[in-house]
């Protein structure tokens, strides 16, 4: 096998984080091939510069994975709690080479129809996400790609943060169903989506004691905030 990047192995980490977890059962697990035939981020950025004519701004670099795809899904069982999520990830060029994903609505504006085409997913959530899964848009001229959180049945959300920054949150987060809500502007107080502000809560209660190494006070702040709620403590 190639020599991992930093951030190849902080993922594989992240599996073996999941593995070796207390009381966290992985439903399952795919550790892929290094992809040699795109090759390194130099290849890549290159390979989407010719096939999307999109130049990616060269900061991205060091988020690429090169994995053919790293997954996993997870659940944790108390008696009082249960808690689940899953990722399922695509290095950023065979997500840029993707079509889009289907509307979330029956009749889509010719705005929306467009916006739909535009989304190149790279974090998909086969097994349990009831149809969502994050995406990458690169608007005509960008060279930052936005992210988009897409769920079948209620559309797609802009996200506030950047395709690094999603999986920095990622590492952090495990792939708890409905993480991404807390970086776009819903509200997670209605009813619609009670059931991801759950999972959040779930998640807060026992990451910081499962995995105690890791930081979940931002990830608290920005529950409270979408709650309406003063605050942000993990208890």
């Amino acid at each position: 096998m190639p020599e991992l990047t930093d951030q190849e192995g902080r993922f594989l980490a992240l599996l073996d984080e999941l593995k070796d977890a207390p009381g966290l059962d992985v439903l399952f697990e795919e550790r892929g091939l290094v992809d040699e035939y795109i090759g390194d981020a130099d290849e890549a950025f290159e390979l989407i510069a010719e096939e999307r004519g999109v130049l990616l701004d060269s900061s991205l670099r060091r988020s690429y994975l090169r994995f053919e795809g790293l997954s996993s899904h997870w659940a944790v069982e108390r008696p009082d709690l249960y808690l689940t999520g899953e990722f399922s990830l695509q290095h950023i060029a065979a997500a840029m080479l993707v079509p889009g994903v289907e509307p979330a609505v029956d009749e889509p504006s010719e705005q929306e129809s467009r916006l739909y085409t535009e989304l190149r997913p790279f974090d998909e959530h086969p097994r349990g996400g009831g149809g969502s899964l994050a995406a990458l848009r690169v608007p005509p001229g960008a060279t930052v790609p936005e992210v988009w959180y897409y769920q079948a049945t209620r559309g797609v959300f802009r996200m506030d943060i950047g395709y690094p920054e999603y999986l920095d949150a990622l590492l952090v987060t495990k792939g708890t169903y409905g993480w991404q809500y807390l970086f776009t502007e819903v509200a997670l107080d209605d009813i619609d989506f009670q059931g991801a502000a759950e999972n959040i809560h779930n998640m807060l209660q026992v990451f910081p004691e499962i995995f105690p190494e890791h930081d979940y006070t931002p990830f608290a702040r920005r529950l409270a905030e979408r709650l309406g709620k003063e605050g942000g403590d993990t208890a």
